[in-house]
């Protein structure tokens, strides 16, 4: 299956295959790192990553923070075995202070990557749609879903960060929803929410009526809404090729802002972890680059609040 590759300024044309597909692929305008930077500074305000350089970017310079380096096997992106259907993030639900105001850290709502070099072996990607999984859920296994929208349904833990009591879904508004989901070690699932978690693995994520497959060239970049789509790599073996990429997240600009009720600016240790995940700030950051906004739409017929009401009265599993 070919994937639709859009230029640059065809910006109709990729708004309306994100609303679509959650995705798009980007031509690049050339092959160097300040190009790719520039295009994905075009969807949002820069998140940085732990492993990221001074720019943001994982896989482009020298990386600001190295304390990870010394946990490598908590980061999956550093292996070459299979790594499941994922959101990118998962373990971020914390605070930080962002240009002096104190903010939720979130995951991104965009994970934009562009593929450097292939290995000699494997390595493509592939995605799996969270708008169709809510779909099927709802229409399907209200049950299993009212589970995967309570609070507390999954906890991930990886390396210094913790997001606890967190749901598979989570509501945005009254119209939308979050997608927070990963099959490995960083999950903790409590007994009465465990079939509900394996079953978006079993049903879905290897499902392949569900997963778009995507086979990136040189220079080609990926954008993917990552409060909808989950994405994935094949295993791969570099032989006498080596796999390079380059990672770039966009903040989630519906974070929450906090205002510290003794009107102070207490810095505390519990918050150094979430300031590697931390919000660049630009005066030049484009936010109307596309008419889209991220994450999974709920039917338009009803609203999430109708939803809760219909799920009020499916059969309790807890």
């Amino acid at each position: 299956m070919s994937t639709r590759k859009f230029d640059f300024f065809e910006t109709k044309e990729i708004s309306t295959f994100l609303k679509e597909h959650g995705y798009c692929v980007i031509k690049p305008q050339d092959h160097s790192l300040e190009a790719f930077r520039e295009t994905a500074g075009k969807f949002g305000l820069i998140q940085f990553h732990t492993k990221s350089d001074k720019h943001g970017v994982v896989g482009g310079g020298e990386p600001i923070n190295k304390d990870w380096q010394r946990f490598k096997d908590d980061y999956h992106g550093e292996l070459s075995s299979d790594f499941f259907p994922h959101t990118d993030g998962s373990f971020l639900n914390g605070i930080a202070y962002v240009a002096g105001t104190a903010k939720k850290i979130t995951p991104p709502k965009f994970v934009i990557l562009q593929c450097v070099s292939k290995p000699e072996f494997g390595g493509d990607n592939f995605l799996v749609d969270g708008q169709k999984i809510y779909n099927d859920l709802r229409a399907n296994h209200a049950d299993t879903l009212k589970i995967l929208m309570t609070s507390g349904s999954v906890t991930y833990c990886r390396d210094d960060l913790l997001s606890i009591d967190c749901a598979v879904f989570e509501k945005i508004d009254d119209t939308k929803l979050r997608i927070r989901y990963r099959y490995d070690s960083t999950a903790f699932i409590p007994e009465w929410a465990s079939a509900a978690f394996k079953y978006i693995q079993t049903h879905y994520s290897t499902n392949e009526r569900y997963m778009t497959p995507i086979s990136l060239q040189p220079g080609d970049i990926l954008v993917m809404d990552n409060l909808r789509v989950l994405h994935a790599r094949h295993k791969f073996i570099d032989g006498n090729q080596q796999r390079k990429t380059r990672r770039l997240w966009i903040a989630d600009d519906a974070s929450t802002t906090f205002k510290n009720i003794l009107d102070q600016s207490p810095v505390r240790r519990a918050m150094q972890p979430f300031e590697n995940y931390n919000i660049a700030q630009s005066e030049t950051a484009e936010h109307s680059f596309i008419e889209y906004t991220c994450g999974i739409h709920a039917l338009s017929s009803k609203s999430l609040l109708n939803a809760h009401k219909e799920f009020d009265s499916a059969p309790e599993e807890l």
